[in-house]
């Protein structure tokens, strides 16, 4: 639906937020008129496919912004693995000494660290799930002066979240959407290992798909968020700050939105402003869209309609830079950075009499996350074989990665207060911890409706529960949704007293489930929608009524091994799995559902409605029930039979040496 505006009155100052990728996008948002930035160091935020910024470099843009009056928030807004703890908390002392205003999170670590850095504001990125007033009033309770709201609320939700005293509330206005629910995406994990938890999404939503084998464009492509001539609504909703997405845009990119959000909150007329919105909409070759602030859900995916420039296919910021040029059967590649380069060639040819082809620019979606910024090629629609792609895929991500051990080192030097680094001290882990990987799984997690299809003796975790009493003598734990909104919060209220009267253990997947079990008085456990990756988020969970943890679906055997030898809580380790990939609040078209959804690197997945959500789940498990490891003991070894076609089978099966390890084997980046 276009962005139509309405005539609303307000009387309170918004704060106008601007991404800062680097030191040129950060004066360009000064320049512009930006009331505060955000902004991240080398390492641990959502956007480290971004130049960001160096220890050295923090004070100097904290003090560029504050001479313009502009506040600084720095982005810390990742999980966090047992070795990066430290360099957290290091990034937290600087971000005080250099007079940061607040710092972004998602890892509940930092909520245990966040006291012994006075001065700094805590807000809940985005990441953390914020959908609802519920989620909203956790932060609050949890010590943090803002919530960044999910980009899927509507204008009454946003409102009703926005109700919530002694706490503000930021809405994105402007940038990228994503198809998944922030936080709760792993298709970029599950493709390659690049998490968009940890700031190396590698976007394959973005590529073309086919759906039951047959061609069906981008249908997982977002349109673009655009709500300039929308704003006065967003006032009256109560949204103390409008975001601008575009940490990998371009500073000139950056003056542009700004600079058209500062004009329509200072009261220029919206219609005036529309042709420049449509003009920031054509830097990525997609529509803009305001319609989930309608509530409406349809329409919003389909194929981008190309950039202004002819040989641009993408570009983000002050990253890397790739030019290639076809010579005969050869392409010929460059790769550059200040004034940096490596250079190398490849085969083309072998695309031609291919059974499938895929097209070079197709191919290089995949690289966003890694750092790529901007590519140029006179003809971006060569045909290239499955293998070719690979290859270049590989030696391009070996030429960042090379290029990337020459710029400065990610890791923060400065001392750290005694009480920070008694902190940070390792605990002996819990003696229920005792289940090593290997030994036979004790726990299910499976639907409410396909109860009577399992016949196992393991204790129950089960999701879709609409009444409890149908779970009254069974070894069960009630699962929370993991995202659930504000027309849901009735029903949970409803679903747990019902779990508080017959004395049933609840899941939380949420902070806002958490915040009703709490009130609830419910036995709590935290489930994969709060993921555990190290030891201080395990203690933080534990210590707000947890009685056990799970670890993350992503770690890694090394961060598996690390977080265990010293986590303090219970915590349970699913080793077996149809993971949901993507939990979208888009619609799609109603005939795709149950149909397999195949991408050029034979990810297989396919969606169906859980909760009213577009769910997407992997066609093909992954499965650890083979693996010996006497290093990683847990609580519980869980075998998720959600999605699965015969749960009794899944269940007996003998574990197969062959299959898919997720992301075991290979490291998390």
């Amino acid at each position: 639906m276009p962005c139509v505006g309405r005539s609303i009155s307000y009387h309170f100052v918004v704060e106008l937020l601007a991404p800062a990728g680097d030191g040129a996008s950060l004066q360009a948002a000064l320049d512009a008129g930006a009331s505060a930035v955000y902004l991240g160091l080398r390492a641990l935020n959502a956007r480290r496919g971004a130049r960001n910024f160096s220890q050295e470099e923090l004070p100097a843009a904290v003090a560029a912004a504050h001479a313009r009056s502009a506040r600084v928030y720095l982005t810390l807004n990742v999980d966090l693995k047992e070795r990066e703890l430290g360099n957290a908390c290091r990034m937290l002392e600087l971000a005080r000494a250099s007079g940061a205003d607040a710092v972004l999170v998602r890892d509940p670590a930092l909520l245990a660290l966040r006291p012994f850095f006075p001065g700094l504001e805590l807000h809940f990125s985005t990441q953390t799930g914020m959908a609802s007033s519920a989620d909203v009033a956790a932060a609050r309770e949890l010590g943090a002066a803002r919530a960044v709201l999910a980009r899927e609320l509507s204008l009454r939700e946003i409102s009703a979240a926005s109700s919530v005293r002694g706490i503000g509330t930021e809405v994105f206005c402007q940038g990228a959407l994503c198809f998944g629910v922030s936080g709760r995406c792993l298709l970029s994990s599950w493709v390659g290992g690049h998490s968009g938890n940890r700031g190396t999404c590698a976007s394959p939503c973005r590529v073309p798909w086919t759906v039951a084998g047959e061609p069906a464009g981008t249908p997982l492509s977002m349109r673009d968020l655009g709500t300039a001539l929308r704003l006065a609504e967003l006032r009256a909703a109560g949204a103390a700050a409008l975001k601008i997405e575009g940490r990998l845009k371009t500073p000139e990119w950056v003056r542009r939105a700004v600079s058209l959000y500062r004009r329509a909150l200072d009261g220029a007329d919206p219609e005036g402003l529309r042709p420049e919105l449509e003009g920031l909409g054509k830097y990525t070759g997609r529509d803009t869209t305001c319609a989930y602030l309608d509530g409406e859900r349809d329409g919003l995916t389909g194929l981008a309609s190309g950039r202004c420039s002819g040989k641009e296919v993408h570009e983000a910021g002050a990253g890397f830079e790739l030019h290639m040029v076809v010579e005969g059967s050869r392409l010929k590649l460059r790769c550059e950075k200040d004034g940096r380069s490596v250079e190398w060639d490849l085969p083309v040819s072998a695309g031609a009499k291919a059974r499938r082809r895929v097209l070079l620019r197709d191919a290089l979606e995949h690289l966003k996350g890694r750092g790529l910024s901007r590519w140029t090629c006179p003809t971006p629609d060569i045909p290239l074989a499955p293998r070719m792609v690979n290859a270049l895929e590989s030696r391009v991500a070996a030429a960042l990665q090379s290029m990337r051990r020459r710029e400065e080192d990610p890791q923060v030097r400065v001392p750290l207060p005694d009480a920070a680094q008694a902190a940070l001290a390792k605990s002996a882990p819990s003696p229920k911890n005792r289940l090593r990987l290997g030994l036979p799984p004790d726990r299910v997690r499976i639907e409410a409706e396909r109860l009577d299809a399992f016949p196992g003796q393991a204790e129950l975790i089960v999701e879709g529960v609409r009444s409890a009493a149908s779970l009254k003598g069974r070894r069960a734990v009630v699962a929370l949704p993991a995202v659930f909104f504000e027309a849901d919060i009735p029903e949970t209220r409803a679903l747990l007293a019902e779990c508080a009267a017959l004395g049933l253990r609840v899941e939380v997947n949420s902070w806002g489930g958490w915040l009703l079990a709490r009130e609830a008085k419910v036995r709590m456990e935290a489930g994969p929608g709060l993921p555990v990756l190290n030891s201080l988020a395990a203690k933080v969970l534990a210590e707000r009524g947890m009685e056990s943890v799970t670890l993350s679906t992503e770690a890694d055997r090394a961060a598996l091994e690390e977080l265990t030898a010293c986590c303090p809580a219970p915590c349970s380790l699913t080793v077996f799995g149809r993971p949901p990939l993507l939990v979208t609040r888009a619609r799609l078209d109603a005939g795709f559902l149950g149909k397999t959804f195949q991408d050029r690197r034979g990810v297989r997945m396919r969606p169906a409605l859980e909760r009213g959500l577009w769910t997407f789940r992997p066609e093909t498990p992954f499965d650890w029930r083979d693996l010996r490891n006497a290093r990683i003991r847990v609580r519980h070894l869980v075998v998720d039979l959600v999605g699965s076609p015969d749960p009794a089978a899944e269940w007996s099966a003998v574990p197969s040496r062959e299959g898919f390890r997720f992301n075991y084997d290979r490291e998390l980046l």
